[in-house]
This record gives C-alpha cells, sequence and structure tokens, in this order.
C-alpha cells in the first residue's frame, strides 16, 4: 500500500474517532462510579448536597489522569464502604476536576494539587472565610484514613461543632461515677474502653456503633493511673461496662482490635436481649451491566497500530493537547496567581511563544496571554482559560483536544501526564538560547512546583531535581540529556505501578529496537548516540500533523 494511501485511511480513522465538541467535555477519566459507595459530586450538585445538612462531608478532589490520585481511589472507595454505618454523620464524596466543566467549583474551593480531601461541616454554607477544611497527610489505606477522620472530627467537637457525633473526647475523671452525667435516660449501659493513648479503637467503635439505641461508648487511656487502679482489669486494652445502677462488669476475653471488640459487645448485649445495629451498604460491588460495546474500537485498534509503525515522532495534536491542558485545567483551575507562582506562568508563556509549533493565527493569542500575565501582582486563574477559550473559536489550534501517540489503552493511563514529557522533551531540544541552556529546564521545574496538579509527583520532581544536579546544567546539549535521564528515572520508578498501561510498559528509553547504537556492549548508555536520537525525534521538522488542520498551521498551503 503507498504511503499516502495509509495517510488517507489514518486521517479518515482519525476524523470519524474525534468526538464532537459536546461529547469533548464529557471525555475525561471518571474514577468513581455509581456502584461505589463514593457520593459522585459535581458543579451541579455539589452546593445542594453539601450546604445545609444535618450530617457533614469528606469530599476528594481528583485529577482523572492523576497517578496518585488513582492509587488512592481504591482506598477513598473502600473508606465509603467502611464508614458507610456513620452516613447519618458524615458522607464521602469525589469531585472529578479533571472535567472541564467542574473547573469553577474546584477554582472555588481552592483546589490546587491532587489528591485533596476536604471536611465540610454539618450545617455548611459557603463562604470566603469557610472553604472547608483540608485533611492534611492523607494516605492510602482504610486504617489511616480512618484515624484521620477521627482526627477531624475530634477538632470538631474541641471547636464546638459536630453536635451529632458521640462524645469522642477522652473520659478524664478519676473514677466512673461521672459517666452517666449528659447522657440520655436512654442510655442504659456504657462501655469504658481503656487503651494507649496513641489507640483509636474506642472512638472507632463508638462511630460504628452509634446507631445501636440503649448504649454508649467511651474510652480512657491506660496512663491515667488515677482511673485505671480503681478499675478491675489488668490488661489492656481492656473495658468495663457499667449500667445505671453502676454495677461494673469487665468485657471476657482478648480484645485487641474493632472485630474483637464488637464481638465482646454484641455478646453481652445479646444477653440484654439488645442486638447491634450496623448498616449495611445497599450499593451492589458487582454491577450486572456489561460494558456498552465500543462501535468504534476496530478503528481505534487500526489508528493506534499506523501510529505504532510510524516509530518515535511527535505529533502536534499531543503537543497541542498538553498546552491547551495545562492553561485550561491546571493554570485556569488556581483562583488567583501571584509571587513566585505568577513568575513561573510567565517564563512558561514565554517559552511557549518563543519555541511551541503554533500557527500563523496564535500571535494574537499568545500576545494576549504575555500581555495579561505580565507587569500585574496577581490575576484570577479563570481568565486564562478564558483566553484559551477563545483562541479555540478563533481557530488557533489545529488539533481536538485528545491525544493521539499519548492515548492510553484505557482513558485512566498515559494522556496528559505523558504529553507534558514530550512538550518539554520538545523545547529542550528547540532551544537556542546558548547563555542560558537551563532556560527550558528552569521554566519544567517552575510549572511542575506551582501548577502540576499531581502533589506527589511534583514533589518527587522537585526532589530529583535537586539531587541531580539540575542546576550544573551547562549547555544546551547537557540539558537535553537531564531531561532524558529524569525522564527515565521516573520511568523505572513507576514500571510495575498501578498506574502502568499493560500496552505501554514504563521502559528505558530509548529501546534497543528504536536506537541500536544507544546502548553500549556493556549495556551502558552511549550519550552521543542518545544526543543524535532525542534531537531527531524531538526535532521541529519531526513533528507529524496526522488529525491536525494543517490549513491552520501552514495557511500558505493549499
Amino acid at each position: 500500500m503507498k504511503t499516502t494511501e495509509i495517510l488517507c485511511i489514518t486521517l479518515s480513522l482519525l476524523t470519524n474517532l474525534n468526538p464532537a465538541p459536546a461529547d469533548q467535555e464529557k471525555k475525561h477519566v471518571q474514577l468513581y462510579h455509581a456502584e461505589d459507595d463514593v457520593q459522585i459530586l459535581d458543579i451541579d450538585n455539589f452546593k445542594t448536597q453539601v450546604e445545609n445538612k444535618s450530617h457533614a462531608w469528606l469530599v476528594e478532589f481528583y485529577m482523572g489522569w492523576c497517578g496518585n490520585c488513582q492509587r488512592f481511589a481504591p482506598s477513598w472507595k473502600a473508606l465509603a464502604t467502611d464508614i458507610f454505618n456513620w452516613k447519618d454523620l458524615v458522607q464521602v464524596g469525589a469531585v472529578a476536576c479533571s472535567d472541564e466543566i467542574n473547573s469553577p467549583l474546584c477554582r472555588e474551593y481552592e483546589i490546587v494539587h491532587y489528591p485533596a480531601v476536604k471536611y465540610f461541616h454539618e450545617n455548611y454554607q459557603t463562604i470566603p472565610q469557610d472553604l472547608g477544611v483540608f485533611v492534611h497527610n492523607i494516605t492510602e489505606g482504610i486504617s489511616s484514613l480512618r484515624h484521620h477522620v477521627i482526627d477531624r472530627i475530634v477538632t470538631e467537637i474541641n471547636e464546638g461543632r459536630g453536635v451529632m457525633y458521640p462524645n469522642l473526647l477522652p473520659y478524664t475523671h478519676s473514677d466512673v461515677s461521672r459517666l452517666f452525667d449528659s447522657v440520655p435516660s436512654t442510655i442504659q449501659y456504657i462501655f469504658l474502653v481503656v487503651q494507649a493513648p496513641q489507640s483509636y479503637l474506642g472512638a472507632e467503635v463508638a462511630l460504628d456503633l452509634h446507631k445501636t439505641l440503649g448504649i454508649a461508648i467511651r474510652y480512657a487511656f491506660n496512663n491515667h493511673s488515677g482511673l485505671v487502679n480503681n478499675l478491675p482489669i489488668d490488661k489492656f486494652p481492656g473495658v468495663v461496662v457499667l449500667d445505671r445502677n453502676n454495677s461494673i462488669h469487665v468485657l471476657p476475653g482478648v480484645i485487641n482490635d474493632i472485630k474483637q471488640l464488637k464481638s465482646a459487645i454484641a455478646i453481652f448485649l445479646s444477653d440484654k436481649g439488645i442486638k447491634i445495629f450496623e448498616e449495611i451498604p445497599s450499593k451492589t460491588k458487582n454491577p450486572t451491566n456489561k460494558p456498552t460495546p465500543d462501535p468504534k474500537q476496530k478503528a481505534r485498534t487500526l489508528l493506534k497500530q499506523r501510529i505504532q509503525k510510524m516509530g518515535d515522532v511527535v505529533f502536534q495534536m499531543d503537543l497541542e493537547s498538553a498546552v491547551r491542558y495545562s492553561l485550561k485545567l491546571e493554570i485556569a483551575n488556581i483562583k488567583i496567581i501571584q509571587d513566585e507562582q505568577l513568575k513561573a506562568l510567565v517564563a512558561y508563556l514565554g517559552v511557549v511563544e518563543k519555541y511551541f509549533p503554533f500557527g500563523h493565527n496564535a500571535s494574537s493569542f499568545l500576545k494576549e496571554l504575555i500581555d495579561f500575565t505580565h507587569n500585574v501582582g496577581q490575576i484570577e486563574g479563570w481568565k486564562i482559560g478564558e483566553i484559551v477559550k477563545r483562541a479555540e473559536e478563533n481557530r488557533v489550534f489545529s488539533s481536538p483536544q485528545r491525544f493521539l501517540a499519548c492515548e492510553g489503552s484505557l482513558s485512566r493511563y498515559r494522556g496528559y501526564p505523558c504529553s507534558l514529557w514530550k512538550l518539554f522533551h520538545y523545547l529542550t531540544v528547540n532551544a537556542v538560547q546558548e547563555e542560558n541552556p537551563k532556560e527550558i529546564l528552569d521554566v519544567m521545574h517552575g510549572y511542575v512546583k506551582f501548577f502540576f496538579a499531581c502533589a506527589v509527583c511534583s514533589q518527587h520532581f522537585q526532589e530529583m531535581a535537586a539531587r541531580r544536579n539540575m542546576s550544573d546544567v551547562a549547555s544546551l546539549d547537557s540539558a537535553i540529556l537531564w531531561l532524558w535521564e529524569a525522564h527515565n528515572e521516573v520511568n523505572e520508578r513507576l514500571a510495575g505501578d498501578l498506574t502502568e498501561d499493560p500496552e505501554f510498559p514504563k521502559r528505558q528509553f530509548p529501546t534497543n529496537e528504536a536506537c541500536p547504537r544507544c546502548v553500549n556492549l556493556d549495556n551502558s548508555w552511549n550519550s552521543e548516540e542518545v544526543l543524535k536520537y532525542l534531537k531527531n525525534m524531538y526535532g521541529s521538522f519531526n513533528v507529524r500533523y496526522i488529525g491536525s488542520d494543517t490549513k491552520v498551521l501552514f495557511p500558505g498551503l493549499e
């Protein structure tokens, strides 16, 4: 088949695959679905769901492409299921900030890095002085997440809110005679858990069993000798039960964790004719609906095969998508950009203006961006987004906002991070300022530090820049090689990770197949050949225009 025929077929496939404008808004990675116990919130339902409620909310804000968000999602789903019984006290939700329609919402609540979790107290109303409270140091795993939630709840109680929660403050009196003070008359039994100061056992069980009628759960610390010396227990954790007659019972058996404690409480209460209440999530975890077959899958597969056969080339579509996404869904999501962050933005726009392969129509667009950000103390991020939208209407961009070589086998793979790497590789190769060889690397460092949405990724890159002595780069060629080495380090770290696309495994590049001379006989890199490879791959002459309107890029062509 002739090359021209292949190109025509590929162009036809791509044209058929391009989503309509209405579909483009929906084309984002959704990490949560209806079958999860996580409530899906968006710009249309957020305030009606969160404001003026008798319960609190824990809301995760995420970017679907963000690797750390993808790693965190299973834990967030599991937490929502695990504390489903607390839903009358606090509910669990999520907002996809990678969906452009939610950008105003994420910007209003000042979400910059992802994943971000905010706590919204009961009877919450949005005001500039109260945009929710960040839950810091969130990590993967049910246990740590539960503990972070409890820490937040205890803070709420101490600050005079959280009136719907059970009493989660430690019991501090020296005897048990005050346990029934200020509790409803319906409470017949109080279980006092004596635990280590760092334990969350009593608070967790108090929340898990808060709907069980006739009981309350309190806890005290085993270093409170004045109290412990007056209790008939000699091992910890230990549990005593008091009734309205001030009779004290000791729960027998080994009690080291939540499951054992709830089992012991259930056994004790069953003898009293009381059954503990724990609500089971109603949502199915195994949806029966099969995925709808994609009628365009065959065409997508053919296109992917065509792209792969083209080898190590860069596509205008991927480069444009990186710039558009960075401006519309990272920079534009920031409420106020000022100080060092504004300087980083000005520097980023400066190298885009100098080196990015825009077409003739981009001059007024770039001038508007540069003029808007220069010689000002601060800017509002949403106005950057508006400038980009006008540029789209004026056909500044030659491609639809989607990915080509960076498209993953599933929507959550590759995409924007892949295109951003390609963008900065392209910029380092095409930079020409010998007097400032670190120009692109410094811009990339500033962009990743202040704008890249994945918080952990940003931290890793900053640490790598310091460890790999980015500041010592002394030539344009060494800048190209520095970024290549850094990229390979990231590939090595992420190989086998949950976020790795199985169809595009994280490998050291260039591969031996792509550049046989790049690897020496002892498997070390031949830097000279690698440099040639990078300059060829990311050189402006190697940019391909499949799916791009070349009339936008080169208006003189017919």
